[in-house]
Order: structure tokens, then sequence, then C-alpha cells
């Protein structure tokens, strides 16, 4: 029962972490995609950017997903710790009133939780970074090449 506590705990920052790292694979896929556009020279101009476009909209939206599941679990690691220290005050769980004798080292605030705090706040960065340089390169393709209707098939 511990254990699925813990689990529950971490799930949505780490559904952050995983869309964090697929969208690192998939950058350097996208990376890979623009280089082949350099050597071959086959590849149309309109072609190109229509396959970028797509690159760029897949990129935007698992970005979008890391950050929404981010933002929600850092929501409720800090709801957990203000739950955590509230606890211990008079009157909250009565950890003074009690002389601290009735609190169990799981109820305390530990330095650990504001480090997940902290991981939790770098992942959302790392979304957040990742999302503005993939609008920053949208624009560039969209003054590059307009949106066409051209080679949609």
């Amino acid at each position: 029962l511990e254990l699925g506590r813990i689990a529950s705990k971490f799930m949505l920052p780490g559904l952050g972490i995983v869309a964090s790292c697929i969208s690192i694979i998939w950058t350097w896929g996208a990376r890979r995609l623009s280089r082949r556009f350099v050597r071959r020279v086959s590849t149309g101009r309109v072609e190109a950017a229509n396959l970028l476009r797509r690159v760029i909209h897949v990129g935007v939206t698992l970005n979008l997903i890391g950050l929404l599941t981010s933002v929600l679990g850092a929501q409720y690691i800090v709801g957990t710790l203000v739950a955590k220290s509230m606890s211990s005050f008079v009157g909250f769980g009565g950890g003074i009133g009690l002389g601290g004798a009735g609190l169990a080292s799981s109820q305390t605030l530990q330095p650990l939780d504001v480090l997940v705090v902290q991981a939790n706040t770098n992942v959302l960065s790392s979304h957040f970074v990742s999302l503005a340089c993939l609008l920053w390169l949208s624009r560039q393709v969209d003054l590059l090449d307009p949106p066409s209707l051209e080679d949609e098939a």
C-alpha cells in the first residue's frame, strides 16, 4: 500500500519527464531531417516546409502534454508539502500540542521534499524552453515558405 501511495505521488511528474525524453528524441530526429534536406537538393521547398511543419506540430504537442502533466504534478507535490507543514502546527494535527512525539518521520518536512519541487520545476523549464524554440522555428519556416496546400498528399 505504501509503494502505491509513493508511486501515485510521482506519476504525473514522471509522465512529464517521459514526455521530455520523448521530446529530446523527437528533436534529435528533426535535426537529422534538416541535415537530410541540406544534403539532398531534390527535396522541394514546399515539401520541406510542410515536413518541418508536421515535425514542429508533433514537438509542440509533446511539450504541451509534458507541461500539463508537470504542472498538475507540481500542484500535487506542493499540496502535499503544505499539508505536511501545516500538520506540525498547533490545531492541525497536534505537533506542538503532543510535544512533537506524535509525528512520524513521514509527516515531517524533509529537505528531499524541497528537492523534488526543484526537480519538477526544472522539468517545467525544459518544456518551456523547448516550446519557445519550436515556436521560433515555426515562425522561421513560415517566413521561408508561407503555408500552402501544395504537396499535401
